[in-house]
């Protein structure tokens, strides 16, 4: 699979934080995104996706990859990301934090085409919960994978397993085509892996902001 594998991912962890804005939305997006700016000059961090939920835009998920769970903790506890944090609670109704680990980061084939060759992506937030052999699951979805990569106008995909909470997934897709997306929904490796879950949520999103660290730029093709 052109993909970054489990092995390579072992190391790696994905913070997945849900916001529900208070008050005016593009408030708290503006002063969120200027504390993704700090995060991108600390160590340790790789790359951050920040959506809003297509039905509800006052919701933002961010998912933040870092290289590490100790580069994480040791950002949050210094004093300005403390700051950070409290100005964020006053422009909030409420805030949810999952970490998780990095599982699988599925890359496009060249079969399936280049972003500048489609326009407007579709873009979701896809929860899995199981409550049976997580390995079997992993093992559903890296197939899953295999198929979804070679397909014309897939974009990225990727899965984040939850440390807190056993069984849950979580992970963000894109499809550069979005009339790629219904097709696969009916495969059979997609219907394998929905069996094995005992629920799953797909929430569409759009895109807000996307950024690697500081040191690396921010251009990749996405949204």
């Amino acid at each position: 699979m052109n993909s970054t594998s489990e092995q390579e991912t072992r190391d790696l962890i994905t913070v997945i934080a849900r916001f529900a804005a208070k008050g005016d939305p593009k408030k708290f997006e503006r002063f969120f995104l200027e504390h993704v700016e700090y995060m991108r000059a600390q160590e340790g961090f790789g790359a951050h996706q920040a959506v809003t939920l297509r039905d509800d835009p006052s919701v933002y998920v961010n998912f933040g990859w870092w290289q590490s769970r100790k580069a994480f903790q040791q950002v949050v506890e210094t004093e300005e990301f403390r700051a950070h944090q409290r100005v964020m609670h006053t422009l909030l109704d409420r805030a949810e934090l999952d970490l998780c680990a990095n599982l699988f980061r599925i890359n496009a084939a060249d079969s399936a085409g280049r972003r500048e060759d489609f326009d407007k992506p579709l873009m979701h937030v896809v929860t899995f919960r199981t409550d049976g052999d997580e390995q079997l699951f992993e093992e559903a979805f890296a197939a899953h994978g295999e198929h979804i990569r070679k397909v014309h106008g897939f974009g990225y995909a990727d899965l984040n397993k939850s440390l807190k909470e056993p069984g849950r997934y979580t992970g963000i897709a894109y499809w550069w085509n979005p009339d790629a997306y219904g097709p696969v929904t009916v495969h059979e490796s997609y219907r394998a892996l929905v069996d094995l879950a005992v629920e799953v949520t797909v929430e569409q999103v759009d895109h807000v902001a996307w950024n690697r660290a500081s040191h690396v730029g921010s251009e990749d093709g996405r949204p």
